[in-house]
């Protein structure tokens, strides 16, 4: 794969999508589409213009890339909401999490099982699984803008924001619940799910993460008050932040997706007690940060005539 023809592509999308930005929030056409769709066109499905390479490393790219564009995008959502978000709407927030996850997934895990004949009902909850939590990249191209601000109440922009960010890191015991069930991890020893993955790499995750979060806020705290922060690093910080939860527990072999956004909330709610000039405008840039790069090179990967194990003759 030629990495320039991607950086090419990229950078060429990323200057027409900043030259039309505010045209492009008035359609119904998201930022991770325009770049998906000329990921498609640009990969063996359409134009070949960019090579596929062997699937191993190809899935390893995808796995890395797709971790890194979801740390900014929880990062960026944390980052948006405002201050004491779950302790004011603790009701509203766990039912739509808790039990509209619970409900997703076994919806979608019945819709499975009504057209895949084929599939037992352990593999239908797993890809009832797989699709129930809500992307929170694609969720913040829905809920910002002019017309989101227009048409949505702040509410449930927040409301919409905050799911979708912690639901993300929920499904990885879910996912694991059903695999689990079918015997593929574990060995279907339902009490090392329980151990294992829902009370240490989920639980005991998210208060590590809590921890490094405020440890992390603290620090910034501190040099604030003493006079040492240069303002322009706080973009930088946010981002070291991000990308420290998601090495730092993937080594720890826990949920590092849950841990971004734990750690993030607990940086959002320091942030929001500095009084920072430009805690408005750093927020901002938050927003305008697309994660073209990933779906331009996910749409890339959609096979062609000659594609993935499982793809058909075109894509």
């Amino acid at each position: 794969m030629d990495a320039m023809t991607i950086i090419f592509f990229i950078s060429l999308l990323i200057i027409l999508v900043g030259a039309f930005f505010k045209k492009i929030q008035n359609v119904s056409i998201t930022e991770p589409l325009l770049a998906l769709s000329l990921g498609v066109i640009l990969g063996p499905a359409v134009l070949n213009l960019i090579q596929i390479i062997d699937s191993p490393t190809q899935f390893y790219i995808l796995e890395v890339a797709c971790q890194f564009t979801i740390a900014m995008a929880l990062m960026a959502t944390a980052l948006r909401l405002p201050s004491h978000i779950f302790r004011k709407n603790a009701t509203t927030l766990s039912i739509l999490v808790i039990f509209g996850m619970l409900l997703m997934w076994v919806l979608a895990s019945g819709v499975f099982y009504l057209l895949m004949p084929n599939l037992n009902i352990f593999e239908c909850l797993l890809l009832g699984a797989i699709i129930t939590p809500t992307d929170p990249v694609v969720a913040s191209t829905l809920i910002t803008g002019q017309k989101a601000q227009k048409f949505l109440p702040a509410k449930l922009r927040n409301t919409l924001s905050f799911e979708a960010g912690v639901n993300d890191g929920l499904a990885f015991p879910i996912v694991f619940l059903a695999l689990y069930l079918l015997n593929a991890e574990g060995s279907g020893d339902l009490g090392q799910w329980f151990v294992k993955v829902l009370w240490y790499e989920s639980i005991l995750c998210a208060i590590l993460a809590y921890g490094v979060g405020y440890g992390c806020g603290y620090l910034l705290k501190k040099t604030h008050k003493a006079g040492y922060l240069n303002h322009k690093t706080l973009l930088s910080f946010s981002i070291a932040v991000a990308l420290l939860l998601l090495s730092g527990f993937e080594l720890l072999q826990m949920n590092p997706i849950i841990a971004v956004f734990a750690g993030a909330l607990l940086l959002q709610k320091i942030l929001l007690q500095m009084k920072i000039s430009n805690k408005r405008e750093f927020r901002r840039l938050w927003k305008g940060s697309p994660p073209f790069p990933y779906f331009l090179f996910w749409g890339s990967c959609c096979p062609g005539r000659t594609g993935m194990p499982w793809a058909g003759p075109r894509c």
